[in-house]
This record gives structure tokens, sequence and C-alpha cells, in this order.
């Protein structure tokens, strides 16, 4: 009988921190039980390393180095009024991003070089090739029925 309660016992301790190891790793909050943006954070930080091997690749000079570091202060502080605007709808605030995002794509085309142009768009045809081949190999063929 002694064993059976030590069994019980270890499994309930068991079970209690497997719960807890899970809810870590799928960022739930134990507050309110919602998602967080862990996996976001993550994203974000992938995105700013290739964002910046892609700066590197294209040698740019101080003075493009300038004037892009001011362009992205200049864009942050606009889509840091945007998102904290409460009088918008996220449709609106949506809108307004796309428009700076566009601008920002814009004025980068004025900063660089023709070579740099050129250079830049062979980089992201390389991405897009990349990320092609990625969605083919995880995905998977339909089983074909006999």
């Amino acid at each position: 009988m002694k064993k059976i309660w030590m069994l019980l016992t270890f499994i309930f301790i068991l079970s209690g921190a497997f719960s807890q190891v899970q809810r870590k790793s799928l960022g739930i909050n134990d507050t309110n039980n919602t998602v967080n943006d862990k996996r976001d954070g993550k994203q974000d930080i992938a995105k700013k390393t290739s964002a910046r091997k892609v700066l590197k690749e294209l040698n740019l000079t101080k003075e493009q180095k300038l004037k892009l570091k001011e362009m992205r202060q200049d864009n942050k502080s606009k889509r840091d009024e945007i998102v904290n605007d409460a009088s918008q709808t996220e449709d609106q605030k949506h809108e307004k991003l796309k428009a700076i995002r566009k601008a920002a794509a814009y004025n980068l085309q004025r900063i660089l070089s023709d070579e740099q142009k050129a250079n830049l768009k062979e980089i992201r045809k390389g991405r897009r090739s990349n990320s092609n081949r990625a969605v083919l190999l995880t995905k998977r063929p339909l089983a074909q029925e006999a």
C-alpha cells in the first residue's frame, strides 16, 4: 500500500512539473491564460540580424549609413505614434503603417547607388528562392488512394 501511495505521489508531482514546463514553452501567461508574443520576438531578432547582413553586403558608405539611421529613427517615432494612438481603429493603423513601410522602401532606393540597388535585388531574389524551397520541403504530398 505504501508503494502505491509513493507511486501516485511521484506521478502527481511529475505531472505538475511537466505542465509548468509546457506552459513556459508555449508562452502561456498564468494570470489570464493568453499566449504571449515570445515567438514574434524571436522572429523580430531574426529579421534584424538578416537585415544587418544585407546592409553589410551592400557596403554602404558612412553618409548612406547616417541617412539610413535618420530614416529609421524618423520611421520609428512615426510608428510609435500610430501604434499608441487610441483614437484609430486597427485597420487605420495598419494602413498608416503600410504607408510608412512603402515610403521607407522608396527612400531606401533613393539612398542606394545603382550598383547597390542591383545587389539588393539579387539578394532579395535569392531569399525568395530559398523561402520557396523551404515551403516545398515542408509540404507533404497527399496520400494516393489505390
